[in-house]
């Protein structure tokens, strides 16, 4: 029995830690992206490489698009912490308000002159100034592409809710030429964020601004960047969930053996009740009753250990996360309801499908035949090739 409880709680456990490992990776994502991108419907990329920021001018100044916002963007790592990957964002504050709310939310009154007119001034999320322990006045050391620049901190961004501090737990804002010089992209954007309206007239400007961009750039929705990471990372979740189920096939083998193991053991004892006049039907209840008692203590047993399980392997899940596809760090644990129904639901199902095979062979045969202890032989001799 305590072999069948574990057997459901190993399957349980290995499905509920990788489907919390998935979902809080592309949960982190998400927020991520949302949050760099902030309210932008559409973007400027380039085909190939970045955007020459040129195309920055013609759109303010030839098309009349005030709601655009030059941005920079690229990733760094933090001597102080050798595992963290900071995300650096350059910004043009006088063109932020539409778009992002980052040099309002600060903790004292933000000196843009400061920030916009020395180089090497850096705004710094809450949570990463309270993980170096900086504050603001403290300088920041940053490795970007084997070289250590040191950057100064002007003001720390204050989150504005627990989605925000998930969001901010890894970002860093400064300046758009600042953020040039620190990624070599002298003259070079990497996107430019626009606010366009879905109506008809929006639509109008979407088409003219198709138009006018030169060779090599492209418009795009906002949302089509995340969309193209999660079909980037569907077969390697896929893959995962795949491994979480061939666990809990594994579970079900061992409730399957254990179960037949004990209707072996008992095999007299339903005889003997069933020459008393107990039914079939009352004996495959019964043994399917033990089952979902032992499917109800595994899966809350599976449960709990998945929640462990999943902390551990988000960490493994984000790191590949990170060698393969894209930057993302996980600071939280994304436990959605549905996790737990499924669970639930897979825990309790394959104990009482694995528990079906034995419950029917312990009430197919007759009770005469059942309590002649020479039965098992026979039928294993007329089962033998010779």
């Amino acid at each position: 029995m305590a072999l069948s409880v574990i057997g459901v709680a190993l399957g349980v456990a290995v499905v509920v830690g990788i489907d919390l490992a998935n979902s809080s990776a592309s949960s982190a994502f998400r927020l991520s992206a949302e949050t760099v991108t902030g309210k932008a419907t559409h973007q400027i990329v380039g085909s190939v490489d970045n955007v020459d920021e040129t195309v920055y001018t013609l759109i303010r100044t030839k098309l009349g698009i005030r709601e655009s916002a030059p941005v920079v963007e690229g990733f760094a790592r933090v001597p102080q912490d050798p595992g963290r990957t900071i995300q650096i964002l350059g910004v043009d504050p006088l063109a932020e308000a539409p778009f992002r709310t980052f040099t309002g939310g600060t903790e004292s009154d933000l000196d843009l002159g400061a920030f916009m007119g020395r180089s090497g001034t850096v705004l710094v999320a809450e949570p990463v100034s309270r993980a170096l322990n900086l504050t603001t006045g403290d300088e920041l050391q940053v490795l970007i592409g084997g070289f250590e620049h040191s950057l100064e901190i002007v003001a720390v961004m204050i989150p504005d809710g627990e989605l925000s501090v998930q969001a901010m737990a890894n970002l860093l804002v400064v300046d758009i030429a600042t953020a040039q010089a620190l990624f070599s992209l002298e003259g070079q954007l990497s996107r430019i964020d626009l606010l366009i309206a879905d109506t008809q007239e929006g639509a109008v400007v979407f088409e003219k601004l198709k138009s006018e961009l030169p060779a090599g750039t492209e418009v795009r929705r906002s949302s089509s960047r995340t969309e193209t990471v999660e079909q980037m990372t569907r077969a390697f979740r896929l893959n995962l969930t795949a491994l979480s189920l061939l666990a809990l096939v594994v579970g079900m083998f061992l409730i399957y053996n254990t179960t037949t193991f004990s209707v072996v053991q008992r095999r007299s004892l339903i005889g003997r009740l069933r020459a008393l006049g107990v039914t079939k039907r009352e004996i495959f209840s019964m043994i399917l009753r033990e089952a979902l008692g032992v499917a109800i203590v595994g899966t809350l047993l599976g449960i709990v250990s998945g929640l462990f399980l999943g902390r551990g392997l988000v960490q493994l899940v984000s790191q590949t996360i990170n060698d393969l596809y894209y930057v993302v760090q996980v600071r939280a644990i994304d436990v959605s309801v549905w996790t737990l129904v499924k669970g639930v639901s897979l825990g309790i199902v394959a104990t009482l499908v694995a528990t079906i095979p034995p419950a029917r062979e312990a009430t197919s045969a007759p009770a005469s035949i059942v309590l002649r202890r020479s039965e098992e032989e026979t039928r294993l001799h007329s089962k033998l090739p010779v």
